[in-house]
């Protein structure tokens, strides 16, 4: 279930982005449990509480608590780089500073059925919602790990290392095999000697990547551009 959070203090309009969620939800056929919320306070306050979110239509120009605090309390004092925050504008043009925060999207008021379409599709093509999981053998026994966990793969002359949320483990194979088995799956190589989930990735950088565990993966110099185009086609919903 996509569990999503709307914020803002304006009550119409707060109630016209969740409206169309429901029935953008429902055309993409796609479940989801809405929490609107009337303030940057009150949604602190969710997340204090351990409220769960996979995107937050948040909007920038609130109370005292705004858009910017809801937004630096995510990243800086959760430390959580994996809920997807979609900026909601009254204003044209953006703050430099939201940029820090990594938005997923930007939405100006009043929202269209397109443009929330637009951000719920390119949300699932990158993340999905679906537990796949990676199969794969060690010794005599058969592993599996879900492909949602996995940072990347890593060669080590026979062998792959695979680095998880959780841990990592070693296991015989050819990086160029997996490569061909999850590129469909967001996973893609930057570097001949590493398979990298998309999913993962917390920035972008000219000869590097920075994953969300702050692990460094070099990009090779033949792959800058292939890397910026995936990055564009990924940003832009996959297309």
């Amino acid at each position: 279930m996509l569990k999503i959070a709307v914020v803002d203090d304006e009550v119409t309009v707060a109630a016209r982005t969740e409206r169309l969620l429901i029935d953008v939800c429902k055309e993409l056929q796609l479940e989801a449990e809405i929490d609107t919320l009337g303030s940057g306070e009150e949604a602190v306050r969710f997340l204090k509480e351990d409220a769960v979110y996979h995107l937050i239509f948040l909007d920038i120009e609130m109370g005292a608590c705004s858009g910017i605090d809801v937004s630096r309390f995510v990243r800086e004092a959760l430390q959580d780089d994996m809920t997807q925050i979609v900026y909601v504008t009254g204003t044209e043009g953006y703050d430099r500073q939201l940029f820090q925060f990594r938005p997923f999207g930007f939405i100006e008021k009043p929202a269209t059925a397109e443009k929330v379409s637009e951000i719920l599709a390119k949300y699932m093509r990158i993340y999905g919602l679906k537990q796949e999981v990676f199969e794969y053998k060690s010794g005599h026994g058969t592993y599996w790990a879900k492909l949602s966990d996995i940072l990347y793969f890593e060669s080590e002359d026979r062998k792959v290392r695979m680095q998880t949320l959780t841990g990592e483990e070693t296991f015989y194979g050819s990086l160029r095999k997996l490569s061909v088995q999850l590129s469909e799956k967001g996973f893609f190589m930057p570097h001949k000697s590493y398979l990298v989930n998309y999913r993962m990735i917390k920035s972008f950088h000219p000869d590097v990547l920075t994953l969300l565990n702050n692990a460094e993966i070099p990009i090779a110099k033949g792959k800058r551009k292939e890397i910026a185009r995936l990055q564009l086609m990924m940003e832009n919903g996959g297309r």
